[in-house]
């Protein structure tokens, strides 16, 4: 399934085409009219590839999935002993919340990148000629990705520059919050039902019903902190419309993240990899087994590449799980064994992860090459070398159930609520929920066993109001810092936008 997505709709996208279109011998495509560009539906297709070729750099540690997991309470990445991971202090400064405009380019770029792309397929498939049934379906599901690409900005900017024409050669203007939500919501209501139901094999990888959907709740959960209204009932019907298009939870939390997740019934939204096709750039690869895991884990998995002993699991989120909770599974921890099952030696002992780290910033006493439980969530491949084939997932039906169960908590129908949280705690292993028991701060914890790493930690920490509180090697930090400053290289090139209050640089 996932070969068929690459080569039918990526294949043109690769860092081999690219290639291939600079040969003196070949087209100079930069050119030829619009309209012999796509001379059928396939081509179409083909061009709107390019989508989600570039939604590969979204889990790039420098991305958007770094700057998500470092800055909640769910991950730290330490300065080691060794002076490894210091990184120009990047990884300190966000988990710290020490937030200024330098830091967070990329999540900026690959935000507004998508949003130009989009527009640029948009204008090319409009302007064509060529007609077919299905033309409007393909132009409904660009429409959808610009529509969470610009979530994604208000999310993490707040008032951002907006564009929906690619043939506008002036400066953006900056539109707050409000404007944008009002927009994001009509495009998504106006092409949902353009979009297939579910995912399948003919449209993996692309936008559904579901995801549309999906990204429709994340909108209105999130109204309160963003246009300052509650939507909590809205938030509700959207998930309902999910829940009656047939996705449905896998018996087996970790199917969820296999080699080959692309058979998974439970999710919604993934970033395509695999590790044949994805090549060329690392920034385009899933490097997860890199960036977390010592190099001593290679002989556990089989792995080839060198890994670099970075990211790691905080104390206090390993600590959540309980002892029978099977997602505590994600994480490494204690004495480490090769594929053998004999113990793993460093400095001539036993080599254990510790859940426990020594520091996140002391080069006097930086914290220890094994200290930190480290990301198993998602398989690792026997031999593997360059990306994952695991497909990166952005959206799972679990966070539909929980919510639409937070939203009748929130609205103190917490009974009706019961069995969404409790389908999820089932798989779990660990005892279901009480009514009583389904107050926010346990549905916030419970959110954080089961959606660690998935790039949804910051935006539930906002929701729920504990972002600006201290936690593993953080200090209280102050409101504005719910936001990420626009970096300062935009302000430049765009005089009109405004940064954000609170940030002077």
């Amino acid at each position: 399934m996932k070969k068929i997505v690459i080569s039918a709709l990526l294949a043109v996208c690769t860092g081999n085409c690219f290639q291939s279109c600079t040969n003196l011998d070949e087209d100079v495509y930069s050119y030829i009219q619009t309209d012999d560009f796509f001379k059928n539906e396939q081509e179409m297709v083909m061009n709107i590839g390019r989508i989600y070729d570039y939604m590969k750099q979204y889990t790039h540690y420098f991305n958007m999935w770094g700057a998500l997991t470092i800055s909640a309470d769910e991950a730290i990445c330490p300065f080691r002993e060794g002076n490894l991971w210091w990184d120009n202090g990047v990884w300190i400064d966000l988990h710290s919340h020490n937030f200024h405009s330098h830091v967070n380019n990329n999540a900026w770029d690959f935000i507004f990148g998508g949003v130009a792309l989009c527009n640029q397929i948009l204008y090319m498939i409009e302007e064509s000629p060529v007609d077919f049934a299905s033309k409007p379906n393909l132009i409904a599901e660009v429409k959808v990705m610009r529509a969470w690409f610009y979530m994604n900005g208000i999310d993490l900017f707040g008032n951002i520059p907006f564009t929906d024409n690619f043939k506008d050669e002036g400066l953006p203007p900056q539109k707050d919050r409000q404007f944008l939500f009002s927009w994001i919501e009509k495009e998504l209501k106006e092409n949902v039902e353009a979009l297939p139901a579910i995912p399948a094999t003919s449209n993996y990888g692309r936008p559904t019903q579901a995801m549309a959907y999906t990204v429709l709740a994340k909108l209105y959960i999130n109204a309160e902190e963003w246009i300052g209204k509650e939507m909590w009932q809205e938030t509700v019907d959207v998930c309902a419309k999910v829940r009656k298009l047939g996705m449905t939870l896998e018996s087996d939390y970790f199917a969820n993240f296999k080699v080959n997740n692309e058979n998974s019934k439970e999710n919604i939204m993934v970033v395509v990899y695999d590790n044949v096709q994805t090549s060329g750039d690392w920034t385009y690869n899933f490097k997860l087994h890199q960036e977390t895991l010592y190099t001593l884990s290679q002989q556990t998995f089989g792995i080839v590449d060198f890994c670099w002993d970075g990211f790691c699991v905080t104390e206090s989120l390993y600590n959540s799980y309980d002892e029978n909770d099977v997602r505590r599974k994600s994480w490494l921890a204690g004495p480490q064994y090769d594929k053998s099952g004999n113990p793993l030696m460093y400095r001539g002992e036993p080599f254990s992860y510790n859940v426990s780290v020594t520091s996140l910033y002391d080069p006097q006493n930086p914290a220890k090459t094994e200290d930190g439980a480290r990301c198993a969530k998602y398989e690792y491949e026997d031999g593997l070398q360059g990306s994952m084939s695991n497909d990166f997932v952005i959206y799972r039906y679990a966070d539909v159930l929980m919510m639409e169960g937070e939203a009748l908590v929130r609205m103190g129908k917490a009974t009706e609520a019961l069995p969404l949280f409790n389908e999820v705690r089932r798989r779990a292993g660990v005892a279901e929920y009480t009514a009583s028991q389904l107050t926010l701060d346990e549905i916030l914890a419970e959110r954080g066993r089961e959606f660690a790493w998935e790039g949804l930690r910051r935006q539930d920490q906002i929701r729920f109001g504990t972002w600006g509180k201290a936690w593993d090697f953080k200090e209280p930090s102050e409101d504005y810092k719910k936001l990420f400053p626009i970096p300062y290289w935009a302000l430049l090139s765009n005089p009109t936008l405004q940064q954000e209050p609170g940030y002077t640089n």
